[in-house]
């Protein structure tokens, strides 16, 4: 009923705004999806009170000079992870990065278990494209190829001038996208656009304690 209801919204401004396919289109840009990847925070379990037999001399015992399973600073007590669509891990976080030190890291399973759910239910997959066409300034209809089953489909964005959000609509469901960017492995910088999933994985997993879910839809439209 929220997906219906925001649909209804967005589709209402979208028509107020003059955004209609009739309109004529003075400025397109297309994202074509390159990977797909997810970035998953989990809260750590505390750990028990140290009983005093172990020395400390050298260090500190609390954990917190330590590194987690996924390869990054554990200092703010959680356990985090990133990968990409193409199975392979990542210790870079979400500058899609290579962070390996030539070492294999150990991943949470329930990261990992996470992170392949967000890769495979991503409804645009690496190969698809946005396409947006702004018949307004701030609108304009939009075409989807999901590189899925569904083909290619047709929406709505609004995507106010300067912003790095972005809102669309598409297949009866409204994304709320930030745009952001990464560095390729060329080194060049690229559009990445984000979508935060951490409500409905913490309802999926409620005795997991997430604290972040994040989808990373990497793109190879060069930044500006």
């Amino acid at each position: 009923m929220k997906q219906f209801l925001a649909s209804l919204l967005l589709a209402a401004l979208f028509l107020a705004g003059g955004c209609g396919d009739d309109s004529e289109v003075f400025y397109s840009i297309s994202y074509p999806i390159v990977q797909i990847g997810a970035d998953v925070i989990l809260e750590s379990e505390p750990e028990e009170p140290s009983t005093g037999e172990e020395s400390g001399s050298e260090g500190s015992q609390d954990g917190s000079s330590e590194e987690d399973t996924a390869g990054n600073d554990a200092s703010d007590g959680a356990v985090t992870g990133s990968e990409g669509s193409d199975g392979s891990d990542s210790s870079s976080g979400s500058d899609g990065s290579d962070g390996s030190d030539g070492e294999e890291s150990a991943v949470d399973p329930l990261i990992a278990q996470i992170q392949a759910e967000v890769a495979a239910e991503a409804p645009v997959q690496p190969g698809g494209y946005y396409t947006l066409d702004f018949t307004a300034y701030n609108c304009g209809p939009l075409t989807v190829d999901t590189a899925t089953d569904s083909g290619v489909t047709q929406g709505a964005f609004i995507k106010e001038p300067g912003a790095s959000q972005i809102t669309i609509l598409y297949l009866n469901q409204v994304y709320e996208y930030t745009i952001s960017s990464y560095t390729d492995t060329e080194g060049l910088r690229k559009v990445m656009l984000t979508l935060d999933l951490t409500e409905e994985f913490q309802k999926r997993y409620p005795e997991a304690a997430i604290t972040k879910v994040v989808r990373n839809e990497y793109t190879s439209t060069p930044t500006y």
